[in-house]
């Protein structure tokens, strides 16, 4: 690779990343949905980001999650995703600040937390 293809490579990458920071945009997070449960099992992100739900299992699954913690109405579905395929995925993008506790419709005992903040 002569050295002037490497430069300009580096100059493609260094102004994607300038521009995605400009723009304000916060990267994607991934859970994958195991035979163990979620990993990560806990999560942090950033209002208006989006987290994507892997089923990285030959089962399926689905989750949902009441009203984050100190919402005035607990027993309020905040989010289901229906039934997620095997080796398929669902995404939600979280629109308010909260702690949210989801678990597997199916197994109780797959459960997650993310905790959601205020931009900054």
């Amino acid at each position: 690779m002569s050295f002037r293809k490497l430069v300009w490579g580096h100059v493609a990458v260094v102004v994607l990343l300038a521009g995605a920071a400009l723009a304000g945009t916060v990267p994607d997070s991934t859970v994958q949905i195991t035979e163990k449960g979620y990993v990560p099992a806990r999560i942090e992100i950033v209002v208006g980001q989006k987290v994507v739900f892997q089923n990285v299992t030959q089962k399926d699954h689905s989750l949902s999650s009441k009203a984050p913690s100190g919402e005035k109405d607990k027993d309020k579905t905040e989010f289901d995703s229906g039934v997620i395929k095997a080796s398929t995925s669902w995404e939600h993008t979280f629109s308010k600040e909260g702690t949210y506790t989801y678990s597997c419709k199916d197994d109780n005992s797959m459960v997650g937390t993310i905790v959601v903040s205020s931009a900054k």
